[in-house]
């Protein structure tokens, strides 16, 4: 198959490329907003008694058990006509908020507990009817934005948070990434000995993670996911682009010496490397892929995740990598400081001389003693 495969990816690799950017630019505008079609939520089982009965309340009442935006507001003095009247102003507004299904407060309740000691805040408590988790973050999201200004009402509650999870997930996964991609090329610098090839594995990881964003982007249409996907995701994109990119290029570099830059050079990658990457990534998503028996979301959604990645990652190494060797030929060995050209052409030849190939030959004459 891999043989047939090489056959197939060189004389159209510069197809496979087009198609490949085209693809990559799909995934990335309709993958970008995938963290706001995910739940911090998860770690709940669906089957255990608390949250049965909680799922009949909420059937009985049509509204959520717990309220989920609780405003903090500050009025001075809650027992005169202005307190009450700015306090009515927002219950109001949240009562009118998307899927809320009653609002209350210590005007309607007269509940000592919703007053501050010193007189001076109360809180409004908003409830809402039974939706989605992410429905739910998003009202939430939504209600938040319509107090922006109200300098005097705080927001919290449990879906407020959640929107707060959320969007510092994705700020997080967002410095992640420009710690990350930099060091990846930067270690790949240092292992390929040139610029362009140094290029490949976050390139690699930088498609393997949009491609899976998008993919996840497809399924929360048909499944609730965590939010904590998103962590999984680029962490092993980028472990596994580099895991690829290394088994690839190492190998094409040492075919290239022995038969040139051509199509043999990549059938003999695709069969060698391209074979070990295939059964590396069913064996990293069966493992991941087990986690999709739990029935807490966070566990099954890193389980997907995590499968997808895996096979994506893997067709992206014996796909559009071996298209962009074939595309690049010696090139894929350009510009490289002096000190680290030297080092690359040891690299590029057969493995059969330095201290990795004495290493080896220690261990196998002396397996019992090692």
């Amino acid at each position: 198959m891999l043989t047939r495969l090489a056959g197939f990816i060189y004389p159209h690799r510069r197809a496979v490329l087009y198609v490949t950017v085209i693809g990559a630019v799909i995934a990335g505008v309709f993958g970008s907003s995938v963290a706001n079609h995910l739940s911090p939520y998860g770690a709940t089982d669906p089957a255990t008694q608390s949250v049965q009965a909680t799922n009949r309340f909420q059937n009985a009442t049509n509204r959520e058990i717990d309220p989920g935006v609780v405003a903090l507001v500050t009025v001075g003095n809650v027992h005169t006509a202005t307190a009450q009247a700015r306090v009515n102003q927002i219950t109001d507004q949240l009562r009118h908020g998307p899927d809320v299904a009653t609002a209350v407060s210590y005007y309607q309740t007269h509940d000592p507990a919703m007053v501050s000691r010193a007189g001076s805040q109360t809180y409004v408590v908003a409830y809402f009817r039974p939706k989605s988790d992410t429905q739910l973050k998003n009202d939430a999201q939504q209600i938040e934005n319509g107090f922006a200004g109200q300098h005097e009402v705080k927001l919290g509650g449990e879906l407020v948070a959640a929107a707060q999870v959320n969007t510092q997930v994705s700020h997080d996964l967002e410095r992640a990434e420009l710690l990350a991609f930099p060091l990846v090329f930067l270690l790949s610098l240092l292992f390929f000995r040139s610029l362009v090839a140094a290029l490949l594995p976050p390139l690699l990881g930088g498609l393997a993670i949009v491609a899976t964003f998008f993919a996840l982007r497809i399924i929360t249409g048909f499944v609730d996911l965590s939010v904590f996907a998103l962590n999984l995701t680029t962490g092993l994109g980028l472990g596994l682009a580099i895991d690829y990119s290394l088994f690839m290029v190492s190998r094409y570099r040492e075919e290239s010496v022995k038969s040139g830059f051509g199509a043999e050079a990549l059938k003999r990658t695709l069969q060698t490397s391209g074979r070990t990457i295939v059964f590396s990534s069913l064996t990293v998503a069966a493992a991941i892929a087990s986690l999709t028996i739990f029935p807490q979301r966070f566990l099954y959604s890193m389980g997907i995740a995590g499968a997808l990645v895996a096979l994506i990652a893997a067709t992206l190494a014996i796909v559009v990598l071996p298209a962009i060797l074939a595309v690049l030929g010696p090139r894929i060995n350009a510009l490289s400081p002096r000190w680290l050209a030297r080092a690359a052409d040891r690299d590029a030849r057969p493995a059969n001389a330095g201290a990795w190939y004495r290493l080896s030959q220690t261990v196998m004459r002396r397996p019992a003693l090692i």
